[in-house]
């Protein structure tokens, strides 16, 4: 049995504010949180792949410095709209966290429990981390928590 960790990116400014679309100062406070919980918890990660886009990035960056990951990768297949195969098919390790964006993620997490990308299975939160157990056969939702529960 592995675990699977899904996070969408923490809260980022605005398009208007900033077109790079960097995380605002919430995003940033509510990420720490999150990963300061986790470690906290001994959630152990092995390994983070994000998206590329900036704000990916940068949660990405913050889980690994608190969870001591040395190794972040950029991933394609992780963008808002890409198809959920691509991730899906990539997801091999165990303790692995998997930054992204929705409805990627959403589709991706329902695909893996339910087999139907568009089952409406999870709400995500921006910086929340919901945790998958999976094995060769079958997948299921182990947790999930929020900057709130922090």
């Amino acid at each position: 049995m592995k675990s699977v960790y899904f996070v969408q990116h923490g809260i980022a400014h605005a398009k208007e504010v900033d077109a790079n679309r960097a995380l605002s100062d919430r995003g940033n406070l509510e990420t720490h949180k999150v990963a300061a919980y986790l470690k906290a918890h001994k959630v152990m990660v092995n390994k983070i792949y994000h998206s590329g886009k900036l704000r990916a990035r940068q949660t990405a960056v913050i889980f690994s410095q608190i969870l001591a990951v040395k190794e972040l990768v950029e991933l394609a297949g992780m963008a808002p709209n890409d198809n959920p195969e691509l991730l899906k098919q990539h997801i091999a390790e165990n303790a692995v966290i998997y930054v992204g964006h929705l409805p990627n993620l959403s589709k991706v997490v329902a695909q893996l429990v339910t087999g139907d990308a568009n089952c409406s299975l999870v709400k995500f939160q921006n910086s929340a981390v919901l945790c998958v157990e999976m094995d060769e056969s079958s997948a299921a939702i182990k947790w999930f928590i929020t900057a709130d529960m922090c």
